[in-house]
This record gives C-alpha cells, structure tokens and sequence, in this order.
C-alpha cells in the first residue's frame, strides 16, 4: 500500500515522541490486548510505516498523556521502536479527554463491552456524571449504555462471553432477572451452546421463576390472517424439524423434555380447534367437514414399526406425509419422528 504523498507529507510534518515519554494512565479503556493481534499490527507498521499518528496531549514534567492510540503504542514499543509519530492537542479536562477516548473507540468497535463498561462507570464514578449526558456525549442512546452498565453485575464467565461476542449484549437484561449467579452462568451456556434468539432465552427464564408466559396485548387483536401467518410460519418450521434434530446425541432427559413440550403443544392445538368449533355452534354458518368430525387416532398408533413401514416413510419415492397417513394409521407427527430416528439407518 502506498500513501498518497499529501498523507506523507502531512506525517512527515508531525512530530516523533520518544516512546518513554508517553504515559498511558491518564485515560486507556482497553484491558484485552490480543498479543497475535499486536503483532500483525508491529509487522504493519514496520512493513508500511506508521499509517496513523496516536494522539496526545502535554503532560506533566516533559511528558505527554495518551490520548487515543494504545494499541500502536504498544505494537511499537513490542518491535523495539524508540519513538512514534504523534499528533498534539490542546491539553484538556480529564472528563473531556474521556469522552475523546470513548467516542473514538466506540465508533470504530475497538473496545468489547465490558471495557466500554468500564468506561462509563468512570465518568459515572469520577466525574458524577448521569446516563443520559454519558449518552449524548458519545452520541449512543441511553439504553445501549445502561446495557452496557448492567454487564458489570453479571458473573465473570457471562462477561466473558459477551466479550468474546458469543453471548449477545442484548441477553444481559434478561439474564439479569435470574436471583443467583450460578443461575446466570447455567443459563447464559445454554443459551450459547443452544443458539437461543433472546426471545427463547427470555421464554426459558420466565420458565425458571415459573412465571405465566407473556399474553398478548388486548388492543392486538389476532385476526384470521394473523393467525394463519403464524400457524404457517411454525408449521413450516415442525416441517424441517425430522431433518435437524439428531435424537440419538440427546440423552433420556432431553428426549422426555422434547417429548413433554409436543404433548402440550398438542394439547393447545387441540383446545384452539374446539374453541373455533364451538364458535360454529353459535352462528348459522356451517363448520368445515374436516372441524366437524370427532377426534379419533389412527389404527395403528403406539404399536410397533414394521422395516416394511420404515422402508416406506424413507424411500425417495414416498407418497405425502398426509396419505401415509392412511396408508400405515399412524399420525403425520408419529410418522416424520420415525423418519427422523430411521433415515440414516436405511
């Protein structure tokens, strides 16, 4: 990479500071310094030169207080170089020099959530500042820094995991209701090793403190296209569920969950439709001839599988779920959890 020569000029026109005469204390956010990383940038820098100045302000007794540059400071000082190119600026307050420090890094991610954190405890702390001026002053909302905030309360491992970008920011609210940090890390692991959105994480720690799930609003009422909209979009996900879920990895205790959670969910499915049926019973309107009928299981349900029945439901050239069905007498559900556990041995 070549710098336009204007760039080079302008580099060339700043001055070098010593590197022992740089102190780094003043206002450094930055805890996690990647020693792989500070290496790629030392070789950068020594390969192409030094592409960006740090910046500093006049110190005390000959020195200078960094400002915004910790990680070129020590990539240089890593490589053995004995001084830097450096940009001077005025010499401010230190709440000011902060807010500089924090806006810059902010803007272009270079601090993970819990050093932001950090840093705004500081002006919380040191400079008795309240959220919303720390929020305007690094031009964020206020509820991106009270989520940030809020990290600090949570057990190492969890702030860890948000550091490490596994867990996201986002699941700290809500990990935060939990009373005990045991709690937090337990849940926060499952959330990660399982991929929950932060709607199941939420479902899952309302199940803990065995709250009622969350209703719907009255004034949202769920009309007819609603409902199908939602029926549709979960019935295309149960679709795809035989070709995802790997049953032989889960042990007995994960089988019987998932094996509880269909059961009420069939329960539910089955208390809608008599709800929608007795709406019939009250208008002149006829009710669908497939609403009408009794509720009534297949023939052959709970006896055992035949390798002819197994062969069938995996072959490529297999009728719909639905007509086997009434091919074999067993449910569609029955049927796409056998495919689910058969398909690989076949």
């Amino acid at each position: 990479m070549t710098l336009p020569k204007s760039l080079t000029n302008i580099l060339k026109q700043m001055p070098r500071i010593p590197i022992d005469k740089i102190r780094e204390n003043v206002v450094t956010l930055r805890t996690d310094y990647e020693p792989e990383s500070l290496g790629e940038l030392g070789d950068s820098m020594e390969d192409k030169g030094q592409l960006q100045p740090i910046i500093v302000q006049p110190g005390d007794d000959d020195y200078y207080d960094l400002v915004i540059g910790s990680r070129r400071l020590r990539a240089a000082k890593a490589k053995g170089h004995r001084d830097v190119v450096a940009y001077v600026i005025d010499k401010r307050e230190p709440v000011e020099l902060l807010f500089i420090a924090l806006a810059e890094n902010l803007h272009r991610r270079d601090l993970n959530a819990f050093e932001e954190a950090q840093g705004f405890l500081r002006l919380m702390k040191e400079f008795s500042l309240e959220l919303k001026a720390i929020a305007k002053g690094v031009n964020k909302n206020e509820q991106y820094v009270r989520q940030r905030l809020q990290l600090l309360s949570m057990p190492e491992e969890v702030v860890e995991m948000v550091a490490e970008q596994t867990l996201p920011i986002n699941s700290v609210r809500t990990l935060a209701r939990l009373p005990t940090s045991e709690d937090q890390v337990r849940l926060a692991r499952s959330a990660v090793k399982n991929r929950l959105s932060q709607s199941e994480l939420s479902a899952e720690v309302r199940r803990e403190l065995a709250e009622p799930p969350r209703t719907e609003r009255e004034s949202h009422e769920l009309t007819s296209v609603k409902l199908q909209a939602r029926v549709g979009e979960f019935t295309t996900f149960l679709q795809k569920v035989p070709r995802r879920i790997n049953l032989r990895r889960m042990n007995t205790t994960e089988k019987q969950a998932v094996l509880k959670c269909l059961e009420a969910l069939g329960d539910e499915v089955r208390s809608l439709r008599d709800m929608v049926k007795n709406a019939f019973a009250t208008t002149s309107a006829p009710a669908h001839p497939n609403l009408t009928r009794s509720h009534k299981e297949p023939d052959n349900h709970g006896q055992e599988w035949t390798t002819r029945d197994i062969r069938r439901i995996n072959s490529v050239r297999r009728p719909s779920d639905e007509e086997l069905t009434i091919e074999l007498g067993r449910t569609v559900g029955a049927i796409r959890a056998m495919r689910a556990q058969t398909s690989e041995k076949v």
